[in-house]
């Protein structure tokens, strides 16, 4: 009788995410994507852990500390307003797909799928940029977002390349605040 192999998890999830950050060439990406910092905290290091975290169920809060940075540290990092996040999203689904393109059938149609996928919020009324869209299948005006996704797809796997979170420019629509963009 053979006894079950066990595995470690924490050990198997942490060399999946190196393998996969060094694939898309996560590390390379940060520079193009303005990340700048006066300390040894990289863009990868940050990125690695909150991954983690989530592979592990957990929150920002509750997952388990890094060895060389706070929590805090990591939402200063989500929240700096000079790294481009959509860029980092494109180049990496760029360098994804470069690599997955030689494993798949010739056969195979490649597309780019544009997607704008109502997101109604009906509970709220003083969100930022919340507006009355029109939703086409109901054919009534619902108040919400507009979540516009690009996406590349082999007709098998799908992969976000771009994003937006729209609202609307008629003034009539508008329903939550505009932000405040200038710097008193």
């Amino acid at each position: 009788m053979k006894s079950i192999t066990q595995f470690n998890q924490e050990k198997d999830t942490k060399s999946l995410i190196s393998s996969f950050t060094k694939l898309i060439g996560l590390g390379d990406l940060s520079k193009k994507v303005n990340f700048k910092r006066h300390s040894l905290v990289s863009l990868l290091m940050v990125i690695t852990w909150m991954i983690k975290a989530r592979f592990a169920r957990k929150s920002l809060y509750r997952c388990q500390r890094a060895k060389n940075f706070t929590a805090k540290t990591g939402r200063n990092v989500l929240n700096d307003g000079r790294i481009n996040w959509q860029k980092l999203v494109c180049l990496a689904a760029v360098n994804l797909i470069s690599v997955l393109k030689p494993v798949i059938d010739r056969r195979r149609r490649l597309a780019l799928i544009v997607d704008d996928t109502l997101m109604a919020r009906s509970c709220s009324k003083k969100t930022e940029l919340l507006a009355k869209v029109y939703d086409h299948d109901k054919h009534e005006f619902l108040t919400g977002y507009r979540g516009l996704t690009v996406g590349w797809s082999d007709g098998n796997t799908f992969l976000p390349v771009n994003f937006a979170l729209m609202s609307t420019k008629k003034k009539e629509n508008m329903i939550g605040n505009q932000p405040v963009t200038a710097d008193q």
